[in-house]
């Protein structure tokens, strides 16, 4: 049998770069094919199942009031803690240097995990991410199509499983969304200046990038094969770190080791600025 070959650990080029952004800079949304090898997927899978099987997760189905609700756990955080495999993809090409387009040079990862969407259990409604950054007043429609809206933080999610198709509860999103300055109209069925729900159809090692103000979700999944969904999200310098628990965080030396310049400053070594 043929060895898989590696897929090209390198940016974009400037044009696909720019048809990209376009894109993802008008939709909310906007997918980069082929950025993994099918190997490579397996292997995180094959990973994320062992993080998924430890006791931290097996006890979370009994704590009570869990979100979960006595179901086994869909989310994972902190990856970069678990293997230096999840670490070292915060500078995968041509991730990074997207990230570093969008949000400047001085980017910083702020959040990376899992997300499963199983036959019994997902996040199935629209939604943002946390709050409205930029709400508009009551008697306003929208924010004005001219203008670029301002990307604080990008979500890069990367396909483990094949989600080609609508019943295996592929990522959707309203395009353009990101423009209401309002939560989703409706969880269920949303609609923004006449556009419905998209379903971003992908193969494994496909990814999307996306605003998190855009209204967005996890189709349910109609089958019983999991979607892996991998994501990790950048913020501007300025944009606090989401690590939990947050106020007592401190990240483990070993995930510093061998990390060259780029890599620190992804996991948050910056220069002091404005705000320190």
């Amino acid at each position: 049998m043929a060895k898989e070959q590696a897929l090209p650990d390198t940016p974009l080029s400037p044009d696909t770069l720019n048809v990209v952004l376009r894109d993802f800079y008008q939709n909310g949304a906007t997918i980069v094919r082929n950025v993994l090898s099918r190997k490579e997927c397996e292997r995180i899978i094959t990973r994320l199942d062992e993080i998924f099987a430890e006791p931290y997760f097996l006890q979370m189905r009994n704590v009570k009031d869990s979100r979960q609700n006595g179901k086994a756990p869909i989310v994972i955080h902190r990856l970069f803690e678990c293997d230096l495999m999840f670490r070292d993809l915060l500078v995968r090409e041509p991730i990074i240097s997207i990230a570093e387009t969008v949000l400047g040079e001085h980017c910083h990862c702020i959040a990376q995990g899992c997300i499963l969407n199983r036959e019994d259990l997902g996040i199935n409604r629209f939604h943002v991410d946390d709050g409205i950054e930029f709400p508009v007043a009551p008697e306003m429609e929208r924010h004005d199509p001219r203008l670029r809206m301002p990307v604080l933080r990008m979500s890069v999610q990367i396909a483990l499983t094949d989600q080609d198709d609508i019943k295996h509860g592929p990522s959707q999103f309203v395009p353009s969304s990101h423009y209401s300055g309002r939560q989703p109209n409706d969880p269920e069925h949303p609609i923004f200046d006449g556009n419905e729900p998209i379903s971003l159809l992908m193969k494994a090692g496909d990814l999307y990038l996306l605003n998190g103000q855009t209204w967005h979700r996890g189709a349910p999944n109609r089958t019983d094969r999991v979607r892996y969904l991998f994501h990790q999200v950048y913020g501007q310098r300025f944009v606090a770190q989401r690590f939990w628990p947050y106020l007592n965080y401190r990240m483990p030396d070993y995930v510093l080791e061998g990390a060259d310049e780029r890599l620190l400053r992804v996991l948050g070594k910056h220069p002091e600025m404005a705000y320190g």
